[in-house]
């Protein structure tokens, strides 16, 4: 059913201007959308301009955030005079930015050299004095009931742990980046990391906060940058569980950080909803089926093939066919990740269109 025109708010800017009073106030996500009453995932989809709130729904944004409905649709802070009691940023001095890299790689101890660690200090440095102090919002230090266990199976639990915690549930999340900034992980992006280092994350003792570089090589390519930032924030996981020491990466590390990925990106519930929505049985899956419905988790078609095989949702010799062509189309020069065909059966476009984005 369609919203009436005059009962929602226009989509232009609105969640800009929220996501800017919100940063003025120095809130969380999570602590706007307790304030008013809301979903995190609610909010986040209309900071970002995906969803048009209805005025009943600005009106309670505002009320959270201390001011009048018409405010909101105004620049914060053109002297209003009501930002008084909203928290200062306090300046960052440089000496508490000392930093270094959370994991090594085995035999190639002089690669973060060759990407100048120095002058990624200096970038941390930079964009911490440009943005508002937040303090990090990720449990990095775990109850002594909720040990990290670094296997397939301690990863797919602290990818719960983690979303119960940024209160988003099962929800698919579009907006990874967002979500960790919002949450007090800094986020950058570097020209000079490859396809052989495309990611470093780097810890601050003093101020306890991670900063996350990426290659700027995936811009192009949402679903494996956040696979990439995702794996650093398991990483992060790892580094804490070695009682914050730099650790050298292993091939049971690494598992862990791409499984807790793929299982932070398609959730349990959210992969077994969809596909029952749509009445999908495991042998009725056809590879421009597969290609479609791994759109909505922002994912790579091998990595949502793994995770129907994991979760029991496609036949053995469905999952090895698809497994077999996704492998061929790697093996071309220019791969790029497939896409879905023109063709589409009538019986499945009306289901496909409400769930893709």
């Amino acid at each position: 059913m369609k919203t009436k025109r005059n009962s929602t708010t226009s989509k232009a800017g609105i969640g800009k201007e929220i996501r800017k009073w919100r940063a003025m106030r120095g809130l969380l996500q999570k602590q706007l959308a307790h304030a008013a009453g809301m979903e995190v995932a609610q909010l986040c989809a209309i900071e970002n301009d995906r969803n048009s709130p209805s005025v009943k729904t600005v009106a309670r944004i505002a009320a959270a955030l201390r001011i009048s409905t018409a405010q909101l649709f105004a620049a914060p802070g053109r002297g209003d005079g009501h930002l008084s009691d909203a928290p200062q940023a306090k300046p960052i001095r440089a000496q508490s930015f000392e930093a270094t890299p959370i994991m090594r790689l085995p035999g190639k101890e002089k690669l973060l050299s060759k990407i100048d660690a120095a002058r990624m200090e200096k970038a941390i440095v930079a964009a911490a004095e440009a943005e508002a102090a937040q303090q990090i919002d990720i449990p990095t230090s775990l109850p002594v009931a909720f040990p990290v266990i670094v296997n397939e199976g301690g990863a797919e639990q602290l990818s719960h742990f983690l979303r119960a915690h940024l209160d988003i549930g099962s929800a698919v999340v579009r907006d990874v980046q967002h979500l960790f900034e919002d949450h007090g992980v800094r986020i950058l992006h570097d020209a000079s990391l490859t396809d052989k280092k495309p990611s470093v994350t780097f810890h601050s003792p003093a101020r306890r906060d991670f900063t996350v570089f990426l290659t700027n090589a995936f811009d192009d390519k949402p679903w494996r940058r956040d696979f990439l930032l995702l794996t650093e924030i398991g990483r992060i996981f790892v580094f804490a569980a070695k009682n914050f020491e730099t650790f050298t990466e292993t091939d049971r590390s690494r598992r862990f950080a791409h499984h807790f990925a793929a299982t932070f990106l398609q959730p349990a519930a959210a992969v077994r909803t969809t596909v029952y929505s749509l009445r999908v049985k495991p042998g009725d899956w056809t590879f421009e089926l597969l290609l479609r419905l791994k759109k909505r988790f922002g994912v790579s078609a091998q990595a949502f093939n793994i995770r129907l095989k994991e979760l029991g949702l496609i036949t053995a010799a469905k999952h090895e066919e698809f497994n077999r062509r996704i492998g061929e189309l790697c093996k071309a020069p220019d791969f790029v990740e497939p896409m879905p065909d023109a063709g589409l059966p009538e019986n499945r476009r009306g289901d496909l269109e409400a769930l893709l984005p």
